[in-house]
């Protein structure tokens, strides 16, 4: 696994890669002290990582949520998670909805950010809780999916297909495309197709701002 580790403080980029190889024995981590070496680490292998972290404020990265949304738009479909000592709401709303797949303050718990990073490998999402997203791995999972049929989500999504909402609340899970079809029975092209068209009628433009906007409508 190619991790690109972004950190100015050096015993930050040492604990994230003990948490890493847990992960993976076989790791090869690029890291990063400053907004430059950032994008000449991209530049050299910009599809090649298969995982980017990344703190939000860098040293020369003038507006860390621009310069992130840049990040995320270079690397195409390698997912992007940001380590941060900011537990401002707004800054996490913030990055999350220009495509970051993960949100994950200083503070967490090793092995949470251990949990939240396979969960991003294996093609979900985390939202921090202050933001109504999940605690572990697997909370929220099923008050999500039980939602995801009653009365009030309807309400809440009237422009959503009951299977729609199912989908939305399985990607409010973490859950990928695959395993959102072996849970559904359906496959691949068919929640691929139920996922563009939610964020179509949602008018947002990517599964991470779908989620947000699903667990605030649950709040």
């Amino acid at each position: 696994m190619k991790v690109l580790l972004a950190d100015d403080h050096s015993i930050v980029r040492t604990a994230l890669k003990y948490i890493l190889r847990e992960l993976s024995p076989e790791l090869n981590v690029v890291e990063a002290r400053n907004s430059v070496e950032i994008q000449t680490a991209i530049n050299a292998d910009a599809s090649g990582f298969d995982l980017i972290i990344l703190d939000l404020r860098m040293p020369g990265m003038v507006n860390p949520v621009e310069g992130i949304a840049h990040i995320v738009e270079q690397v195409n479909a390698t997912p992007v998670c940001v380590f941060s000592v900011s537990e401002d709401p707004n800054e996490m709303r913030a990055v999350l909805a220009v495509g970051v797949r993960a949100y994950i303050p200083k503070t967490t718990d090793d092995a949470l950010i251990a949990t939240i990073l396979k969960l991003v490998l294996s093609g979900g999402s985390y939202v921090p809780p202050v933001l109504g997203g999940m605690e572990t791995e697997h909370n929220f999972s099923s008050a999500v999916t039980q939602a995801s049929t009653s009365v009030a989500t309807k309400e809440m999504f009237p422009q959503l297909t009951r299977r729609q909402r199912e989908v939305l609340a399985l990607l409010a899970e973490g859950l990928s495309n695959q395993e959102i079809g072996q849970r559904l029975d359906l496959n691949l092209s068919t929640v691929k197709s139920h996922v563009t068209a939610i964020l179509r009628s949602l008018n947002v433009e990517n599964r991470t701002q779908a989620v947000l906007k699903f667990q605030r409508a649950l709040v």
